[in-house]
């Protein structure tokens, strides 16, 4: 066996991924260019119930955001594969940068209400999927011996702006002013963003489809079963926002659904470095649909667990294990099936359809939150894994019939 694939095996693939050319200055930039997609709601959600004294109204303004987000990101992601990532890139920051300033104007200057909601649409709708950009780079320069581990890191990088961007945020909301945390998070993103553009050495090549190419942009057929099961592991982590915070504050320890939030974001951490390390006989569609499974049974446990903050915190913890080989199977699923000049834009969909099912989780969460508490709620994450198991296996099924039978006719 040669020492690559030794290394490819091991905790030092990480090592050796980040050995490639150029991979650490990308994977440095892409930590960064995420802050806006992944601080933005949060800063808005500070800004508009500072401004209003309503959170029901922040919620409704971060929906539009979040539907712009899950629309544009493919359409972002498609414009990048035809014209190269630089040039998409710099055009969406300037979009996204007027689209903020204009939103914050209308927030601070108390414009009607219904002028924030559309601002809110096209500010997510500017924001791009650049963690989509700095994937695809890696299925350009990692061969596919490595490309687990490569992924695996993305989802590393991810949950490290999620464990540091919320706190940070909040923070700077707090001892300043909501307006500049969500200023803030623009110029992280902004910073990361153009120092990404300006690695055009590491970017997939472009790949025009004609000068009159027309038509919607659709999804790869091969990674809808994916796509839309994320969908439904998007609405695990909005339910599982909801509920602790419920849980938290129905117990009179609202401080603890922030230390909550962090065990869940550690564990996926740990789970995904411990994903990309080992070798796998189960193929990345096989794995995403038996952790998915596993982490179901897992999350049963969580309505049990919450009269024990130690034991709720433990299942947190082995739930964050068993999700982290989902989020990085999906991912391996999508690199894989997508066709010749589509990767970058096959990377966003599973990426923009949980971005989507996080309100649709957190909608449904609360509204068992509000009818029963928090064991029903806590419930909803469960049930949520289970319906992105089954979605993925009955995709998986169905594209092995439709392969059978195209076999068949030929």
């Amino acid at each position: 066996m040669s020492a690559i694939t030794n290394e490819a095996q091991g905790v030092r693939a990480y090592g050796q991924v980040l050995r490639l050319p150029g991979a650490r200055t990308f994977v440095a930039a892409g930590i960064l260019a995420r802050f806006p997609r992944a601080t933005l709601s949060l800063g808005i959600i500070l800004l508009v119930s500072a401004t209003t004294g309503s959170f029901a109204s922040a919620g409704l303004v971060v929906a539009p955001l979040v539907g712009g987000m899950a629309v544009a990101a493919p359409l972002w992601s498609s414009r990048m594969d035809r014209h190269g990532q630089s040039r998409v890139i710099l055009v969406s920051l300037g979009c996204l940068v007027l689209a903020a300033s204009a939103f914050l104007a209308l927030v601070v200057t108390g414009a009607p209400f219904w002028t924030w909601l559309v601002a809110a649409f096209v500010t997510g709708a500017a924001t791009p999927d650049l963690t989509s950009a700095v994937r695809a780079r890696w299925t350009v320069l990692a061969p596919p011996s490595q490309r687990t581990a490569a992924l695996a890191l993305e989802t590393i990088a991810d949950q490290m702006v999620f464990i540091a961007g919320p706190p940070a945020i909040t923070a700077v909301a707090a001892a300043i002013d909501p307006a500049v945390a969500v200023l803030g998070s623009l110029g992280l993103g902004l910073i990361g963003g153009v120092w990404l553009a300006a690695q055009r050495g590491t970017q997939p090549p472009p790949t025009p489809r004609g000068p009159r190419h027309r038509g919607p942009v659709l999804p790869p057929t091969g990674v809808i079963p994916i796509a839309v099961a994320c969908v439904a592991l998007g609405g695990v982590f909005g339910a599982f926002d909801v509920s602790l915070v419920g849980w938290a504050e129905l117990s009179e320890r609202p401080w603890l659904a922030g230390p909550a939030f962090s065990v869940l974001a550690v564990a996926i951490a740990a789970g995904s470095v411990v994903t990309g390390a080992r070798s796998w006989k189960l193929s990345p569609a096989a794995r995403y649909i038996g952790f998915a499974a596993l982490a179901a049974v897992v999350a049963v446990g969580l309505p049990f667990a919450q009269g024990s903050v130690p034991v709720l915190f433990g299942v947190i913890l082995l739930l964050g294990l068993a999700v982290s080989p989902v989020m990085v199977s999906g991912i391996l699923v999508a690199s894989a099936r997508a066709p010749q000049g589509r990767v970058t834009e096959t990377l966003a969909y599973p990426t923009a359809a949980m971005s989507l099912g996080v309100p649709i989780g957190g909608v449904i969460a609360g509204a068992a939150l509000d009818a029963t508490g928090p064991a029903a709620a806590l419930v909803t994450i469960a049930v949520s894994l289970a319906v992105a198991a089954a979605i993925a296996a009955a995709g998986e099924a169905a594209l092995r019939v439709a392969r059978d039978r195209g076999a068949a006719a030929r």
